[in-house]
C-alpha cells in the first residue's frame, strides 16, 4: 500500500470546503408567535354611507362631424387659414388643425353645368319681369278702352234721348197739321212734308237707338278684355315667381359649391385636394370637423354602481396628461340604459375648454361620490366571503353562527346589510340592530367558541 495516498487525500480536503459548513444557523426557536387578531362584538347601527365611485374616462370632442359633397364636381380650390400668414406659403391652407369659425369655407367646388344653368335661369327671370311690365301696360290700355266706351255710351244715350225728343216734336206736328187740314185750315202739302219731317225723325230716334246697344256691346267686350289682361297680369306675376323659384333653387344648389364648417371648431381630418373629383359618396367625407369648446367627460359607471348616478351629482377629474390640473363638475347628462355588453351606464360631464388643453382622446380618473340614506350597518371587516356568498358571524349561545347576508352598499369602513338567512332556514330576516356580530369575519370560524 502507498503510503502518498493519505496525504493526496488531505491535499484534495483542503481545495474542497466541506459540504453545509457556510449554511446559517437555524433560527432560534424560542420567538414569539405572530400575535391572533382580536375579534370584537359589534351590533348593526343606523349609518348614511358615502359611496365613491372611481373609473376611468375619456375626452372626447362635444361634436364631430365629416363634411360631404352635396353634389358631384371637382375640388376648384382648399380655402386659406387665416391664421396661418406667418406659415410657409405651400401650408397656408385650411389643413389638420385649422381653427375654423362657423359657416367658415374650407374648400370650393366647381360645377360649370350648374353655373350656366344658373345664368339661363337668371334670364328667364328678366324676360318674366319684361313679360309682367308688358301685361300691366297692356291691362293699363283695356281699362282706359272701357271707361272710353263707356263714356261713348254716354254720349250714345244722350243721342236716344235727343232723338226721342225730336220724334216726339214731329209726332206732335203731324197731329197738329192733320187736325188743321180736316178742319180746312191747313193745307195737305205741309201736312205731307211734317209726315216726312216725322219719319226722319223716327229713323233717327232708331239710328241713335242702335248705336246705344253698339257702345254698349263695345263696353262689354272692353270690361271682358280688362278681364283678360288682369288675368295675363296674373299669369305672368305667376311665371315670373315660378322663374325666381328656379333661381332660388339653383342658388340653394351653389351653396353647396362651399364646404363650410359647421360650427366653431378645429379641422381633425382632411380627406381632398385641389382637382379632386368628388361625388359625395367618400367614406370619411371631406373634412371633420370637431367641436372642442366644450368637451365630453365620458365615464362608463359598472351597473352595481349604476343606480347611484344621477344628473346634477357632484364628480372630480384628475387627467392624466395633465398632473395637477383637476376639474371639478357635474353629470350632465347619462344613457339611462346600460351598455349591452359591458353592462356600464354612459355618464357624461362638460368642460369648458378656451384654452383647448383638454384634448379628445385623453385618458381621465373620474371620482364620483354618492351618499346613501342612513341603513343598518356594520363595520367592513365584519363581513367576508364564502362560496362567492357575504357571511358574518352572529353570535348565539356564545358560539359564532355563519349567516348569509344580503347586502345594500358599503365604503371602506362600514358595510349596509338589509337581511340575513340562518343555516337551514327557508326565509331571511330583516336586521334590527339587535343582533351581536363578531368581527373580524376572517378570524372567525363557524360553531366557534366566543367568550
Amino acid at each position: 500500500m502507498r503510503r502518498d495516498i493519505p496525504l493526496l487525500l488531505l491535499a484534495l480536503a483542503g481545495l474542497f470546503p466541506v459540504v453545509g459548513c457556510n449554511r446559517k444557523p437555524p433560527a432560534p426557536t424560542g420567538g414569539a408567535a405572530p400575535a391572533a387578531p382580536k375579534i370584537m362584538v359589534v351590533k348593526p347601527e343606523q349609518r348614511p354611507i358615502k359611496r365613491v365611485v372611481e373609473q376611468p374616462g375619456t375626452v372626447q370632442a362635444f361634436e364631430e362631424t365629416a363634411l360631404f359633397a352635396k353634389l358631384p364636381g371637382y375640388v376648384e380650390r382648399i380655402e386659406a387659414d387665416p391664421n396661418k400668414k406667418d406659415h410657409a406659403p405651400h401650408d397656408r391652407q385650411i389643413d389638420i388643425g385649422s381653427q375654423v369659425k362657423k359657416d367658415q369655407a374650407l374648400a370650393m367646388l366647381a360645377i360649370p353645368e350648374l353655373d350656366e344653368e344658373w345664368k339661363e335661369k337668371l334670364a328667364l327671370v328678366k324676360q318674366a319681369e319684361a313679360e309682367v311690365i308688358q301685361a300691366q301696360k297692356t291691362a293699363e290700355a283695356a281699362t282706359a278702352a272701357v271707361a272710353a266706351a263707356e263714356a261713348e255710351v254716354a254720349v250714345s244715350a244722350a243721342g236716344v234721348d235727343r232723338a226721342q225728343a225730336l220724334y216726339e216734336r214731329w209726332q206732335k206736328e203731324v197731329d197738329r197739321i192733320t187736325r188743321l187740314v180736316g178742319g180746312g185750315v191747313g193745307d195737305t202739302q205741309t201736312l205731307d212734308e211734317t209726315k216726312n219731317q216725322f219719319k226722319a225723325a223716327e229713323a233717327g230716334r232708331k239710328e241713335a237707338t242702335a248705336r246705344l246697344t253698339s257702345t254698349q256691346s263695345a263696353v262689354k267686350k272692353a270690361v271682358a278684355d280688362e278681364a283678360k289682361a288682369a288675368a295675363d297680369v296674373t299669369a305672368m306675376k305667376a311665371k315670373l315667381e315660378v322663374a325666381k323659384a328656379s333661381v332660388g333653387r339653383l342658388n340653394a344648389l351653389r351653396g353647396y359649391m362651399a364646404i363650410k364648417a359647421p360650427f366653431d371648431g378645429i379641422v381633425t381630418r382632411r380627406g381632398v385636394n385641389t382637382r379632386d373629383f368628388v361625388t359625395g359618396t367618400e367614406k370619411a367625407g371631406l373634412f371633420s370637423v370637431a367641436r372642442i369648446d366644450p368637451v365630453r367627460v365620458v365615464v362608463q359607471v359598472p351597473e352595481a354602481d349604476a343606480e347611484l348616478v344621477a344628473v346634477g351629482q357632484d364628480i372630480q377629474i384628475a387627467i392624466q396628461a395633465l398632473p395637477g390640473q383637476e376639474q371639478k363638475g357635474k353629470v350632465i347628462r347619462t344613457s339611462w340604459s346600460l351598455e349591452p355588453g359591458s353592462r356600464t351606464l354612459r355618464t357624461e360631464l362638460d368642460l369648458r375648454n378656451e384654452k383647448g388643453i383638454f384634448r379628445p382622446g385623453m385618458y381621465v380618473h373620474a371620482k364620483l361620490t354618492a351618499e346613501l340614506p342612513a341603513a343598518w350597518s356594520v363595520p367592513a371587516e365584519a363581513v367576508g366571503k364564502v362560496s362567492d356568498e357575504s357571511v358574518a358571524y352572529l353570535i348565539e349561545g356564545g358560539k359564532a353562527v355563519r349567516v348569509v347576508v344580503q347586502l345594500i352598499k358599503g365604503d371602506s369602513q362600514f358595510t349596509q346589510i338589509r337581511r340575513y338567512k340562518k343555516p337551514g332556514a327557508k326565509d331571511w330576516t330583516d336586521v334590527t340592530g339587535n343582533e351581536q356580530i363578531a368581527s373580524p369575519a376572517a378570524a372567525v370560524t363557524d360553531g366557534q367558541s366566543m367568550p
